[in-house]
């Protein structure tokens, strides 16, 4: 533990979506573990208010998917903005932005106007798409903190500081406190069969991603259900959604269901298969090893632009990580009932495409490092909040008050 200042150091910390929340909650719990006189203030949710966090405001107000999505809350993000500013301004030592890029760089001009250091925790896809942001960072940010083993050679052939940390989702998978001792137990515990063929189901964190996935998801698992019997489904519920508000979603499925909270690993651990919502939850499965097909839903404006931006042939995660396509993806049209039920079916019938896929889905998991990617970040985050305090004493010494 790094020794306490006489005069705590202040923090903001900057999520936007309900993955920046969790690891921004590991990330300062990790720092307050070294240094319990931190402050940290910022916006974030459920887990960084849980792990000591002051959120001066929610994201649930700013958790939208979407090019054009996003201008139906400009006033939320707006007010967001203008806290973040007015924080800054009433006098922090370091910012640390968590992924969320176009509020996050915005708010890193900013604190570079205001003298704040910044440090980025969780890099914008610029592999993947607007790779001109790569330009804007070396502007706005000091160092940047990367989770994907591929980033690093980007930011520092740029001339940016960047240090590869490892993925925070080997710390939670390692940390996760399963309650039943085995996928049979689990199931039994649920209420179903441990002999059942057990689909999970993952739509996604947010409401739009739910309405758009969830629906679709379950009408192929009633067709499934024709030719596989004994099926069951599990859908995890995301912190950032209500549990009742799901449920209403699958009343119309006519097939055993249970939607369960904060289980997301008994879930992976117990699912014969996963569909899941492209995005950090293909990872989260890739490190459970359980086969999975990849879907995902846009609202037909943000598709057609995303389809002239994007430069990657891969959308999911793990298939990107892979480097080639291990993992099944349907987009839009092709995310139709009838082909997610032929793929799900096809990992339950053939066995040895099942064992293939969690051949390579173990091959990304040892490519994403090993466990301790917060307390990496921390540790770096605390050397340049250290620099940068020193500097500024030196250069006019802070006053107690």
């Amino acid at each position: 533990m790094t020794a306490q200042s006489p005069n705590p150091a202040r923090i903001m910390m900057v999520a936007g979506e309900a993955s920046g929340d969790l690891h921004g909650g590991a990330l300062a719990e990790a720092l307050l573990k070294e240094d319990p006189s931190l402050q940290i203030v910022g916006f974030g949710g459920t887990a960084m208010r849980r792990a000591g966090v002051e959120v001066i405001f929610d994201i649930a107000q700013l958790g939208v998917v979407g090019i054009f999505e996003v201008f139906l809350h400009l006033k939320s993000v707006w007010e967001a903005y203008r806290m973040g500013v007015k924080t800054l301004e009433s006098g922090v030592d370091l910012l640390v932005l968590i992924d969320y890029p176009d509020f996050n760089l915005r708010l890193a001009k900013a604190a570079k106007q205001r003298g704040v250091p910044v440090v980025y925790y969780i890099s914008p896809q610029v592999w993947a798409w607007r790779a001109g942001r790569v330009k804007t960072i070396g502007e706005r940010i000091d160092q940047m903190l990367v989770i994907l083993p591929f980033e690093e050679r980007i930011y520092t052939e740029a001339g940016i500081p960047c240090e590869f940390v490892g993925h925070p989702l080997l710390d939670e998978a390692a940390s996760a406190q399963l309650k039943y001792p085995s996928k049979s137990a689990y199931l039994e515990g649920c209420g179903l069969l441990p002999e059942g063929t057990t689909i999970g189901l993952l739509p996604g964190s947010r409401h739009r991603e739910v309405l758009s996935h969830l629906p679709t998801m379950l009408e192929a698992m009633a067709l499934l259900a024709k030719e596989i019997p004994g099926l069951q489904l599990l859908v995890p519920v995301a912190p950032s959604l209500s549990k009742e508000w799901v449920l209403d979603l699958t009343r119309r499925v006519d097939l055993p269901l249970r939607c369960v909270e904060g289980e997301f690993q008994e879930v992976l651990r117990a699912s014969d298969a996963v569909v899941v919502a492209s995005g950090t939850a293909t990872l989260q499965t890739a490190l459970a090893q359980a086969p999975m097909v990849i879907v995902y839903k846009l609202s037909p404006l943000t598709y057609w632009l995303a389809r002239r931006l994007i430069r990657l042939k891969s959308i999911g995660l793990v298939n990107i990580v892979a480097g080639r396509p291990i993992v099944p993806e349907l987009i839009q049209a092709e995310a139709s009932p009838e082909r997610i039920r032929q793929e799900v079916g096809r990992l339950l019938k053939d066995g040895v495409a099942r064992e293939r896929m969690k051949g390579d889905l173990k091959e990304v998991a040892e490519r994403l490092g090993a466990a301790g990617a917060s307390s990496r970040a921390a540790a770096v985050i605390l050397e340049r909040l250290k620099r940068g305090r020193v500097m500024r004493e030196r250069k006019s010494p802070r006053g107690t008050g």
